[in-house]
């Protein structure tokens, strides 16, 4: 089998440089999958409240704040641009703990010459039972731009959108805890969670089954690695159908770092492979490939 290492190039032919940089605000989107403030500007968090919750009493990450993840992000062979992952550590008003995590996808200076993309993703997540405050969305892609508020409201359990208003279920996450929220789970074979998750003022049921352990190779390094495939069920358009499967790497490791997501559809798969880690304690294990490395 051949191991997870692809060869990757800048230079492409002007169709493909557009379709490359579509499909990295498409990978922002949904390689769903970040803390020192990329932007600068400072949020005006809402009060968590729950007072039954300790502010002492943290749900236990296996991440740490200062934690980025770089990523290139690839079209079948084609280098269009890099993802980060970043986490930090706020405080509400009220003085609850929040993590801050925030997701940018920028395309890289060819593709940008065709089709700019800009995108950045954050949520604010309650450090005691890692739920969801407000999340945000900003793309900038070609000429569409996009500006999104959810916010979240735990002690009512009600989700808003625009003029929308949601109940929300007794566990609930956004399009990037979700993803982080997959981290803190203790990973094996078999395995199936189960996530609600609040998007544009719906509820959809995300499901996550971990497939199986492989080696995946990245410039970051080599790692031993769980494959989950996470996919909605309730509530699922023919639209999320069609959007293509959804596949994500984790170290095996106490860090479960995400070191690959790939989305496979009918034009070609978008890989975002693991770059480059900082503030994080990983030692990172290298070997020879074996049988069953991912491709």
């Amino acid at each position: 089998m051949i191991p997870c290492q692809e060869q990757t190039t800048s230079y492409v032919p002007n169709r493909s440089s557009r379709t490359t940089s579509r499909l990295l605000g498409f990978a922002a989107a949904v390689l769903v999958p970040l803390a020192a403030p990329l932007f600068g500007e400072r949020v005006a968090l809402p009060n968590a409240m729950r007072e039954s919750l300790p502010k002492d009493r943290l749900y236990p990450v296996p991440f740490e704040a200062g934690e980025t993840l770089v990523y290139t992000i690839a079209w079948i062979k084609v280098e269009g641009g890099e993802m980060t992952l970043a986490a930090s550590r706020e405080t509400t008003p009220d003085g609850v703990p929040v993590h801050r995590i925030t997701l940018v996808a920028e395309s890289n200076d060819y593709v940008s010459k065709f089709y700019p993309v800009r995108d950045r993703y954050e949520t604010w997540v309650d450090a005691r039972d890692f739920q969801p405050l407000r999340f945000e969305k900003h793309a900038r892609e070609g000429r569409y731009e996009s500006d999104e508020v959810e916010e979240f409201d735990l002690a009512r359990r009600i989700g808003s959108w625009r003029e929308d208003r949601t109940p929300l279920p007794e566990r609930v996450s956004d399009v990037i805890s979700s993803f982080y929220f997959l981290r803190t789970q203790p990973l094996a074979e078999g395995k199936v969670f189960a996530v609600d998750m609040f998007s544009r003022g719906k509820i959809y049921k995300l499901q996550a089954t971990v497939l199986g352990r492989e080696r995946v190779e990245t410039e970051a390094g080599t790692f031993e690695a769980w494959k989950v495939q996470p996919a909605l069920r309730e509530n699922e358009t023919a639209e999320d159908r069609n959007k293509g499967k959804l596949f994500l790497w984790f170290s095996d490791d106490s860090r479960r770092l995400p070191v690959m997501a790939k989305t496979v559809m009918p034009i070609g798969s978008v890989t975002a492979r693991l770059k480059k880690v900082s503030g994080s304690n990983l030692v990172v294990k290298s070997g020879p490939p074996t049988p069953g490395a991912s491709n």
